[in-house]
Protein backbone atom coordinates (compact mmCIF):
# COMPACT_ATOMS: atom_id res chain seq x y z
CA UNK A 1 0.00 0.00 0.00
CA UNK A 2 1.76 3.62 -0.96
CA UNK A 3 1.19 6.68 1.00
CA UNK A 4 -1.17 9.26 0.16
CA UNK A 5 -0.07 12.20 -2.19
CA UNK A 6 -0.62 15.21 -0.96
CA UNK A 7 -1.15 18.47 -3.28
CA UNK A 8 2.09 19.51 -2.50
CA UNK A 9 3.59 16.39 -3.37
CA UNK A 10 4.77 13.13 -2.01
CA UNK A 11 4.38 12.69 2.14
CA UNK A 12 7.59 13.80 3.91
CA UNK A 13 8.18 11.64 7.10
CA UNK A 14 10.25 14.67 9.17
CA UNK A 15 11.21 11.98 12.42
CA UNK A 16 9.90 10.30 15.33
CA UNK A 17 8.08 12.32 18.09
CA UNK A 18 10.36 11.78 21.00
CA UNK A 19 9.85 9.23 23.53
CA UNK A 20 8.37 10.74 26.21
CA UNK A 21 4.29 10.60 24.57
CA UNK A 22 2.89 8.79 22.06
CA UNK A 23 4.11 5.45 22.20
CA UNK A 24 3.44 1.75 22.96
CA UNK A 25 4.90 -0.03 25.40
CA UNK A 26 6.09 -2.95 23.14
CA UNK A 27 7.36 -6.37 23.85
CA UNK A 28 11.14 -7.14 22.51
CA UNK A 29 10.51 -10.19 20.87
CA UNK A 30 8.33 -8.27 18.45
CA UNK A 31 11.83 -7.61 17.36
CA UNK A 32 13.83 -10.51 18.18
CA UNK A 33 11.53 -13.20 17.01
CA UNK A 34 8.62 -11.85 14.78
CA UNK A 35 10.06 -9.49 12.71
CA UNK A 36 12.82 -11.38 11.66
CA UNK A 37 11.47 -14.66 10.42
CA UNK A 38 7.79 -13.58 9.61
CA UNK A 39 6.33 -12.60 6.17
CA UNK A 40 5.14 -9.20 6.17
CA UNK A 41 1.72 -9.85 6.45
CA UNK A 42 2.16 -11.47 9.95
CA UNK A 43 4.40 -8.58 11.18
CA UNK A 44 1.64 -5.86 10.21
CA UNK A 45 -0.80 -7.95 11.64
CA UNK A 46 1.19 -8.94 14.83
CA UNK A 47 2.04 -4.91 14.87
CA UNK A 48 -1.58 -3.62 14.49
CA UNK A 49 -2.85 -6.43 17.90
CA UNK A 50 0.37 -4.62 19.36
CA UNK A 51 -0.58 -1.09 18.92
CA UNK A 52 -4.42 -1.81 19.37
CA UNK A 53 -3.68 -2.94 22.83
CA UNK A 54 -0.76 -1.96 24.30
CA UNK A 55 -1.09 1.89 22.41
CA UNK A 56 -4.40 2.43 24.51
CA UNK A 57 -5.21 2.17 28.28
CA UNK A 58 -7.06 3.33 31.35
CA UNK A 59 -6.54 5.68 33.87
CA UNK A 60 -4.18 2.97 35.82
CA UNK A 61 -2.11 1.71 32.30
CA UNK A 62 -3.74 -0.86 31.67
CA UNK A 63 -4.84 -2.37 28.64
CA UNK A 64 -8.47 -0.62 27.56
CA UNK A 65 -8.89 -3.89 25.49
CA UNK A 66 -7.17 -7.21 25.44
CA UNK A 67 -9.52 -8.89 22.65
CA UNK A 68 -10.04 -7.43 19.60
CA UNK A 69 -12.48 -7.97 16.57
CA UNK A 70 -10.52 -7.48 13.02
CA UNK A 71 -12.95 -6.41 10.38
CA UNK A 72 -11.48 -6.53 6.57
CA UNK A 73 -11.45 -2.89 6.98
CA UNK A 74 -9.35 -3.52 9.65
CA UNK A 75 -7.08 -5.79 8.02
CA UNK A 76 -6.34 -3.06 5.13
CA UNK A 77 -6.05 -0.67 7.06
CA UNK A 78 -2.66 -2.61 8.55
CA UNK A 79 -1.57 -2.74 5.36
CA UNK A 80 -2.64 -6.40 4.63
CA UNK A 81 -5.05 -7.00 1.54
CA UNK A 82 -7.76 -9.64 1.39
CA UNK A 83 -5.55 -11.75 -0.10
CA UNK A 84 -3.15 -11.97 2.48
CA UNK A 85 -5.70 -12.35 5.51
CA UNK A 86 -5.68 -15.68 5.70
CA UNK A 87 -2.48 -16.68 5.00
CA UNK A 88 -1.19 -13.88 7.59
CA UNK A 89 -3.71 -14.95 10.47
CA UNK A 90 -2.88 -18.93 9.93
CA UNK A 91 1.20 -17.88 10.16
CA UNK A 92 0.78 -15.48 13.05
CA UNK A 93 -1.08 -18.19 15.25
CA UNK A 94 1.08 -21.02 14.31
CA UNK A 95 3.62 -19.03 15.47
CA UNK A 96 2.23 -18.54 18.47
CA UNK A 97 2.06 -14.95 18.55
CA UNK A 98 -2.01 -14.18 18.39
CA UNK A 99 -4.81 -16.41 19.81
CA UNK A 100 -7.86 -16.92 17.67
CA UNK A 101 -10.88 -16.20 20.23
CA UNK A 102 -13.96 -16.55 17.60
CA UNK A 103 -13.38 -17.33 13.94
CA UNK A 104 -14.65 -15.27 11.24
CA UNK A 105 -17.88 -16.79 9.56
CA UNK A 106 -19.01 -15.31 5.90
CA UNK A 107 -22.01 -13.73 5.38
CA UNK A 108 -25.10 -16.23 5.11
CA UNK A 109 -28.53 -16.90 4.07
CA UNK A 110 -29.89 -15.59 7.49
CA UNK A 111 -26.82 -15.21 8.90
CA UNK A 112 -25.17 -12.16 8.64
CA UNK A 113 -21.17 -12.14 8.55
CA UNK A 114 -19.13 -11.96 11.70
CA UNK A 115 -15.52 -11.00 12.01
CA UNK A 116 -12.45 -13.31 13.60
CA UNK A 117 -12.03 -12.21 17.28
CA UNK A 118 -8.39 -11.89 18.08
CA UNK A 119 -5.59 -11.08 21.06
CA UNK A 120 -1.75 -11.67 21.80
CA UNK A 121 -0.69 -14.25 22.83
CA UNK A 122 1.18 -14.31 26.14
CA UNK A 123 3.71 -17.27 27.52
CA UNK A 124 3.46 -17.17 31.80
CA UNK A 125 7.19 -19.04 31.87
CA UNK A 126 9.86 -17.10 33.20
CA UNK A 127 12.58 -17.31 30.59
CA UNK A 128 13.17 -14.67 27.58
CA UNK A 129 12.71 -17.16 24.64
CA UNK A 130 14.18 -15.77 21.40
CA UNK A 131 13.84 -19.11 19.44
CA UNK A 132 10.91 -18.82 17.11
CA UNK A 133 10.80 -22.86 17.33
CA UNK A 134 10.54 -22.38 20.95
CA UNK A 135 8.47 -19.49 21.12
CA UNK A 136 5.01 -19.98 22.34
CA UNK A 137 3.94 -16.19 23.30
CA UNK A 138 5.02 -12.81 24.41
CA UNK A 139 7.32 -12.80 27.51
CA UNK A 140 4.76 -11.44 30.14
CA UNK A 141 7.03 -10.96 33.02
CA UNK A 142 8.23 -7.56 34.07
CA UNK A 143 10.59 -5.91 31.37
CA UNK A 144 11.98 -7.16 27.94
CA UNK A 145 9.74 -4.04 26.52
CA UNK A 146 10.35 -1.00 25.15
CA UNK A 147 8.43 2.52 24.22
CA UNK A 148 8.22 2.53 20.68
CA UNK A 149 7.26 5.71 18.67
CA UNK A 150 3.28 5.12 17.99
CA UNK A 151 4.61 6.58 14.17
CA UNK A 152 6.69 3.32 13.72
CA UNK A 153 2.95 1.45 14.07
CA UNK A 154 0.81 3.54 12.34
CA UNK A 155 2.95 4.79 9.35
CA UNK A 156 5.92 2.16 8.88
CA UNK A 157 4.01 -1.15 9.40
CA UNK A 158 1.13 -0.50 6.71
CA UNK A 159 3.33 0.85 4.13
CA UNK A 160 6.92 -0.30 4.19
CA UNK A 161 8.33 -3.06 2.66
CA UNK A 162 9.77 -6.18 5.26
CA UNK A 163 13.39 -5.01 4.31
CA UNK A 164 12.95 -1.57 5.29
CA UNK A 165 11.17 -2.75 8.48
CA UNK A 166 13.78 -5.23 9.19
CA UNK A 167 16.70 -2.22 9.06
CA UNK A 168 14.56 0.21 10.93
CA UNK A 169 13.50 -3.06 13.47
CA UNK A 170 17.16 -3.27 13.73
CA UNK A 171 18.76 0.17 14.58
CA UNK A 172 15.64 0.09 16.89
CA UNK A 173 16.20 -2.94 18.86
CA UNK A 174 19.86 -2.27 19.51
CA UNK A 175 19.18 1.60 19.92
CA UNK A 176 16.50 2.76 22.07
CA UNK A 177 15.64 -1.09 22.88
CA UNK A 178 19.01 -2.21 24.58
CA UNK A 179 19.39 -1.19 28.40
CA UNK A 180 22.60 -1.22 30.67
CA UNK A 181 22.29 -2.64 34.14
CA UNK A 182 22.13 1.12 35.24
CA UNK A 183 18.57 1.56 33.20
CA UNK A 184 19.89 3.97 30.82
CA UNK A 185 19.48 3.11 26.83
CA UNK A 186 21.09 4.14 24.18
CA UNK A 187 20.53 7.00 21.46
CA UNK A 188 22.70 5.33 18.49
CA UNK A 189 24.41 2.46 17.96
CA UNK A 190 27.29 1.06 15.85
CA UNK A 191 26.04 -1.45 13.33
CA UNK A 192 27.99 -3.14 10.50
CA UNK A 193 26.01 -4.49 7.53
CA UNK A 194 27.10 -7.83 8.86
CA UNK A 195 25.03 -7.06 11.97
CA UNK A 196 21.96 -5.77 10.68
CA UNK A 197 21.81 -8.77 8.07
CA UNK A 198 22.64 -11.59 10.61
CA UNK A 199 19.71 -10.03 13.16
CA UNK A 200 17.37 -9.04 10.54
CA UNK A 201 17.86 -12.26 8.48
CA UNK A 202 17.69 -10.29 5.35
CA UNK A 203 19.20 -13.02 2.58
CA UNK A 204 21.07 -10.44 0.31
CA UNK A 205 23.76 -7.17 1.16
CA UNK A 206 22.01 -5.85 -2.15
CA UNK A 207 18.20 -5.91 -0.43
CA UNK A 208 19.95 -4.37 2.73
CA UNK A 209 21.77 -1.92 1.10
CA UNK A 210 18.75 -1.02 -0.91
CA UNK A 211 16.53 -1.04 2.36
CA UNK A 212 18.79 0.88 4.18
CA UNK A 213 19.16 3.94 1.99
CA UNK A 214 15.30 4.16 1.73
CA UNK A 215 15.35 4.27 5.30
CA UNK A 216 17.76 7.31 5.56
CA UNK A 217 16.36 8.88 2.28
CA UNK A 218 12.71 8.69 4.08
CA UNK A 219 14.05 10.53 7.58
CA UNK A 220 13.19 7.34 9.33
CA UNK A 221 17.31 6.33 10.15
CA UNK A 222 20.06 8.81 10.33
CA UNK A 223 23.71 7.72 9.89
CA UNK A 224 25.52 9.87 12.75
CA UNK A 225 29.03 8.30 12.28
CA UNK A 226 30.21 7.29 8.38
CA UNK A 227 31.71 3.76 8.70
CA UNK A 228 35.47 3.00 7.34
CA UNK A 229 36.49 -0.39 5.46
CA UNK A 230 40.29 -1.04 5.97
CA UNK A 231 41.11 -2.90 3.00
CA UNK A 232 44.78 -3.58 5.00
CA UNK A 233 43.17 -6.78 6.57
CA UNK A 234 40.34 -4.59 7.85
CA UNK A 235 41.91 -3.55 11.13
CA UNK A 236 41.05 -0.30 11.16
CA UNK A 237 37.52 -1.01 9.78
CA UNK A 238 34.92 1.02 11.78
CA UNK A 239 31.52 0.59 11.82
CA UNK A 240 29.11 3.09 10.85
CA UNK A 241 26.87 4.65 13.66
CA UNK A 242 23.13 4.56 13.14
CA UNK A 243 20.11 6.07 15.14
CA UNK A 244 16.58 6.85 14.46
CA UNK A 245 15.68 10.23 13.36
CA UNK A 246 14.07 12.28 15.69
CA UNK A 247 11.62 15.23 15.56
CA UNK A 248 13.79 16.95 17.84
CA UNK A 249 10.98 19.96 17.93
CA UNK A 250 8.01 17.26 18.25
CA UNK A 251 6.76 18.77 21.99
CA UNK A 252 6.17 22.46 20.28
CA UNK A 253 3.71 20.93 17.09
CA UNK A 254 -0.25 20.46 18.05
CA UNK A 255 -0.97 16.74 19.07
CA UNK A 256 2.28 16.32 20.75
CA UNK A 257 1.35 17.38 24.14
CA UNK A 258 2.78 15.11 27.15
CA UNK A 259 -0.98 14.95 28.94
CA UNK A 260 -4.41 14.33 27.97
CA UNK A 261 -6.58 17.74 27.57
CA UNK A 262 -8.22 19.10 30.77
CA UNK A 263 -11.44 18.63 28.76
CA UNK A 264 -10.82 14.88 28.67
CA UNK A 265 -11.37 12.47 31.63
CA UNK A 266 -8.94 9.97 32.68
CA UNK A 267 -11.89 7.59 33.09
CA UNK A 268 -12.53 7.63 28.89
CA UNK A 269 -10.63 5.66 26.62
CA UNK A 270 -7.66 7.60 25.86
CA UNK A 271 -4.11 7.40 23.71
CA UNK A 272 -1.75 6.30 26.41
CA UNK A 273 0.48 9.00 26.47
CA UNK A 274 3.17 7.48 28.09
CA UNK A 275 3.01 4.21 26.24
CA UNK A 276 2.67 2.25 29.20
CA UNK A 277 0.94 -1.03 28.37
CA UNK A 278 2.05 -3.66 30.74
CA UNK A 279 -0.47 -5.95 32.32
CA UNK A 280 0.24 -5.02 35.78
CA UNK A 281 1.86 -1.52 37.50
CA UNK A 282 5.01 -1.98 38.77
CA UNK A 283 5.04 -0.69 42.53
CA UNK A 284 6.76 2.28 42.21
CA UNK A 285 7.60 4.31 38.64
CA UNK A 286 10.09 5.90 37.25
CA UNK A 287 10.00 10.08 37.65
CA UNK A 288 11.06 9.29 33.52
CA UNK A 289 7.67 8.12 31.96
CA UNK A 290 9.60 6.29 29.29
CA UNK A 291 12.67 5.19 31.12
CA UNK A 292 14.75 6.80 28.04
CA UNK A 293 17.38 8.93 28.62
CA UNK A 294 17.47 11.39 24.89
CA UNK A 295 19.85 13.98 25.23
CA UNK A 296 19.27 17.06 23.00
CA UNK A 297 22.55 18.26 22.55
CA UNK A 298 22.95 21.49 20.88
CA UNK A 299 18.84 22.20 20.82
CA UNK A 300 18.26 25.01 22.88
CA UNK A 301 15.16 26.31 24.06
CA UNK A 302 15.46 29.00 21.34
CA UNK A 303 16.12 26.65 18.45
CA UNK A 304 12.89 25.09 19.98
CA UNK A 305 10.94 28.68 20.04
CA UNK A 306 12.65 29.20 16.18
CA UNK A 307 11.42 25.85 14.81
CA UNK A 308 7.49 26.55 16.50
CA UNK A 309 7.42 30.11 14.74
CA UNK A 310 9.09 28.85 11.60
CA UNK A 311 5.54 26.02 12.17
CA UNK A 312 3.47 28.73 12.48
CA UNK A 313 4.51 30.85 9.59
CA UNK A 314 4.28 27.66 7.37
CA UNK A 315 0.84 27.02 7.96
CA UNK A 316 0.28 30.51 7.71
CA UNK A 317 1.77 30.65 4.11
CA UNK A 318 -1.04 27.31 3.14
CA UNK A 319 1.22 24.55 4.35
CA UNK A 320 -0.34 21.20 5.81
CA UNK A 321 0.70 20.05 9.15
CA UNK A 322 3.04 17.28 7.91
CA UNK A 323 4.87 19.09 5.26
CA UNK A 324 5.29 22.12 7.77
CA UNK A 325 6.74 20.08 10.88
CA UNK A 326 9.14 18.36 7.80
CA UNK A 327 10.46 21.79 7.01
CA UNK A 328 10.16 23.71 10.02
CA UNK A 329 12.16 20.96 11.83
CA UNK A 330 14.75 20.96 8.71
CA UNK A 331 15.93 24.33 8.14
CA UNK A 332 16.73 27.43 9.80
CA UNK A 333 14.12 30.30 11.05
CA UNK A 334 15.88 32.83 8.92
CA UNK A 335 16.22 31.34 5.34
CA UNK A 336 12.33 30.27 5.75
CA UNK A 337 11.06 33.43 6.55
CA UNK A 338 13.59 34.97 3.92
CA UNK A 339 11.74 32.45 1.15
CA UNK A 340 8.34 33.62 2.39
CA UNK A 341 9.05 36.97 1.87
CA UNK A 342 10.67 36.55 -2.06
CA UNK A 343 8.26 33.90 -2.88
CA UNK A 344 5.98 37.13 -4.00
CA UNK A 345 8.92 38.15 -6.09
CA UNK A 346 9.08 34.57 -7.74
CA UNK A 347 7.30 33.57 -11.58
CA UNK A 348 4.98 30.49 -10.20
CA UNK A 349 4.49 27.96 -12.99
CA UNK A 350 2.30 25.47 -11.61
CA UNK A 351 1.75 24.97 -7.47
CA UNK A 352 2.65 28.35 -5.42
CA UNK A 353 3.98 25.60 -2.47
CA UNK A 354 5.20 23.30 -4.26
CA UNK A 355 7.63 26.39 -5.80
CA UNK A 356 8.02 27.71 -2.09
CA UNK A 357 9.00 24.56 -0.53
CA UNK A 358 11.86 23.33 -3.32
CA UNK A 359 12.99 27.69 -2.69
CA UNK A 360 13.54 26.54 1.19
CA UNK A 361 15.25 23.29 0.56
CA UNK A 362 17.65 24.70 -1.96
CA UNK A 363 17.68 28.50 -0.30
CA UNK A 364 17.54 30.20 -3.64
CA UNK A 365 18.71 34.16 -3.62
CA UNK A 366 17.09 36.89 -3.76
CA UNK A 367 14.90 37.20 -7.26
CA UNK A 368 15.57 40.89 -6.69
CA UNK A 369 18.87 41.15 -6.94
CA UNK A 370 19.47 38.82 -9.88
CA UNK A 371 20.41 41.25 -12.48
CA UNK A 372 17.73 43.38 -14.73
CA UNK A 373 15.34 41.99 -16.79
CA UNK A 374 16.53 37.84 -16.18
CA UNK A 375 14.50 35.63 -17.37
CA UNK A 376 11.46 34.57 -14.79
CA UNK A 377 12.37 37.73 -12.72
CA UNK A 378 10.27 41.31 -12.41
CA UNK A 379 12.44 43.96 -13.02
CA UNK A 380 12.57 46.09 -10.52
CA UNK A 381 14.69 48.80 -12.21
CA UNK A 382 11.74 50.09 -14.03
CA UNK A 383 11.59 53.39 -13.06
CA UNK A 384 8.18 54.15 -10.79
CA UNK A 385 4.66 54.98 -12.48
CA UNK A 386 6.19 54.26 -15.75
CA UNK A 387 4.11 51.64 -17.80
CA UNK A 388 4.70 48.43 -19.33
CA UNK A 389 4.17 49.56 -22.63
CA UNK A 390 6.68 52.58 -22.53
CA UNK A 391 9.14 50.14 -20.91
CA UNK A 392 8.97 47.84 -24.18
CA UNK A 393 9.20 51.01 -26.19
CA UNK A 394 12.21 52.22 -24.03
CA UNK A 395 13.47 48.25 -24.82
CA UNK A 396 12.44 48.51 -28.54
CA UNK A 397 14.89 52.17 -29.11
CA UNK A 398 17.78 50.59 -27.24
CA UNK A 399 17.49 47.58 -29.42
CA UNK A 400 18.07 49.64 -32.75
CA UNK A 401 20.74 52.07 -31.53
CA UNK A 402 22.73 49.36 -30.51
CA UNK A 403 21.72 47.09 -33.93
CA UNK A 404 22.14 50.44 -35.67
CA UNK A 405 24.89 52.73 -34.31
CA UNK A 406 25.31 55.25 -36.84
CA UNK A 407 21.76 56.57 -36.86
CA UNK A 408 22.78 58.02 -33.31
CA UNK A 409 25.53 60.50 -34.92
Amino acid sequence: MQRAISPEGPKVFAGFALPTSNTTYTPNQFFDVCLPYSSRGVVRLVGYLIRQTLGWCDAEGRPKTEQHTVSYEDFQRAGISREMVRAAVHQAVSSHFITCVRKPRPNRAGQPAVSGLYELKWDERGDYIKDPGQFRGFFAGEGNRTYIPNQFFDELLPSESIGVLKVVGSVIRFSIGFQNKWGHRRRNVALSYQHIQNYSHLRDRKTLSAALQHALASNYLERVEEGYFDPDGGRLSKAAVYALKWLYSAAVFPNGQKSLPAGIEAKNRSENPTGNGQKSLPAERSENPTDIEIKQINKTSKQQTDVAAAFSKLRGAGFDTTAAQAIASKHPLDQIERQLGWIEFRQVKRTRLGLLRTAIEQDWPDPTSQGRGKLGQLNLNRPSGASFGSAIEEAKQRFLSRSNPSSST
